[in-house]
């Protein structure tokens, strides 16, 4: 069962203290000056970068897989990369990228779970990260 698999937990990171901003991008490895220049100021990414912690694309898109919808778990992977491009998150952006291009045309032609795995990982590392954001 893939949701049981890739289940999202919290990340022992959450016990340290709030971060900033700028500790936030750089903990998770991604480019605050890019994701600057494109919306301008701290207090918009922050918003829109909290908004991670409510999106239900990582959770539909193990849906869709478990249920071998490939047309819909190419559409949630697709807004997750979306999500990870817009907001600079490089490190959940590339296996993203991977995936998505995996599901473009329906079926997988090769085992996606390695896929999944990369994605899930760099999923909850974001998660444990954002959710420490002051």
């Amino acid at each position: 069962m893939l949701t049981h698999e890739f289940e999202i937990r919290k990340s022992s990171v959450e016990m340290e203290r709030n971060m900033t901003l700028s500790e936030c991008y750089e903990e998770m490895g991604a480019d605050l000056h890019e994701v600057l220049r494109r919306l301008k100021t701290e207090e918009r990414i922050g918003k829109f970068l909290k908004l991670i912690l409510t999106d239900t694309n990582y959770e539909s898109l193990c849906k869709a897989l478990e249920e071998k919808n490939y047309e819909q778990a190419f559409t949630h992977i697709h807004n997750l990369k979306g999500l990870a491009m817009n907001l600079g998150l490089t490190p959940l952006l590339v296996p993203a990228q991977e995936l998505c291009e995996e599901l473009r045309d329906g079926e997988p032609e090769r085992d996606f779970k390695p896929l999944l795995d990369e994605v899930a990982a760099a999923y909850q590392k974001v998660l444990g990260i954002v959710e420490r954001l002051d």
